[in-house]
C-alpha cells in the first residue's frame, strides 16, 4: 500500500514538471516564429489584441482563435498539434517500456489538466478586468505577481522582435532555470518592436488596416 502510494505521488509530481517542462518550450516555439502557421494565433494575441503598446486587459478575453481557425474551444491549432503529437510520443514510449495503465491514465489526466489549467484557463483570465482571483484573500499576492510577471512578457522585445522572457504563466521556475526571467519592465524597444512587425508580418497581413493602426507605434 506505501509503495503504491508512492508509485502515485511520484507519477503526479513527475506529471507536473512534465506540463510545465512541455509548456514552456512550446509557449518558446510559438513565439520563434520558426513554424509560421503554429506562430500565427499565438503572434495575433501578442501583437494585435494584446500588444506590447496596448492595454493589458478587457473586460472579457479577447480570443486569439479566428472564427473561421480549427479549434477546441478557445484553444488554438498551435497549441492542440504538438500536443497531439506529444500524447502520441509518450504513448509510444509507455508501450516501449510496458507502463501499467493506471500509471498512464495519472500521467495524462495530470499534464493535461494542468495545461490546460495554466496554459489556456489562467493565461486567459490574466487578460480579463477585476477578476475574482485579483481580490480573493488567499490568492490574489500570488495572482498579481504572476500577472505582472505575465505582462512584462507581452512587453519585453529584444532587437530581433522576439519576446523572449517569462514564458511560465503561473510559475516560473524554469525561466528561472533558463534564463529567461525578468521582475522589471524594460524600457520600451523601439528597434525590437519594428522587428517583430517585420518578422510577423504574415500576420498583420490578416489585420485590417484600422485595427492595425491601433497598435502602430507613433
Amino acid at each position: 500500500m506505501t509503495n503504491t502510494l508512492l508509485h502515485v505521488l511520484a507519477w503526479t509530481s513527475g506529471s507536473l514538471v512534465s506540463a510545465e517542462l512541455l509548456g514552456y518550450w512550446l509557449h518558446r516555439l510559438l513565439h520563434s516564429g520558426v513554424i509560421g502557421f503554429l506562430s500565427r494565433n499565438h503572434m495575433r494575441h501578442h501583437l494585435v489584441l494584446y500588444g506590447p503598446l496596448q492595454e493589458q486587459r478587457s473586460n472579457e478575453y479577447q480570443d486569439a482563435t479566428n472564427d473561421d481557425a480549427v479549434a477546441l474551444g478557445n484553444i488554438g491549432v498551435e497549441w492542440l498539434i504538438p500536443a497531439a503529437l506529444l500524447i502520441a510520443g509518450a504513448l509510444w514510449l509507455f508501450h516501449i517500456f510496458h507502463v501499467p495503465w493506471p500509471y498512464q491514465l495519472i500521467y495524462f489526466t495530470v499534464t493535461l489538466g494542468w495545461s490546460f489549467l495554466m496554459f489556456s484557463w489562467l493565461h486567459d483570465v490574466m487578460h480579463v478586468e477585476e477578476i475574482w482571483l485579483a481580490h480573493n484573500r488567499w490568492l490574489n499576492r500570488w495572482f498579481l505577481s504572476a500577472r505582472n510577471l505575465h505582462d512584462i512578457h507581452h512587453f519585453a522585445l529584444n532587437d530581433h522582435g522576439l519576446m523572449d522572457k517569462n514564458f511560465g504563466i503561473g510559475f516560473f521556475v524554469l525561466d528561472r532555470i533558463f534564463g529567461t526571467f525578468a521582475v522589471k519592465p524594460q524600457q520600451f524597444n523601439n528597434v525590437g518592436f519594428r522587428a517583430a512587425q517585420q518578422r510577423f508580418r504574415f500576420v498583420l497581413c490578416e489585420v485590417k488596416k484600422p485595427i492595425r493602426e491601433s497598435f502602430e507605434r507613433p
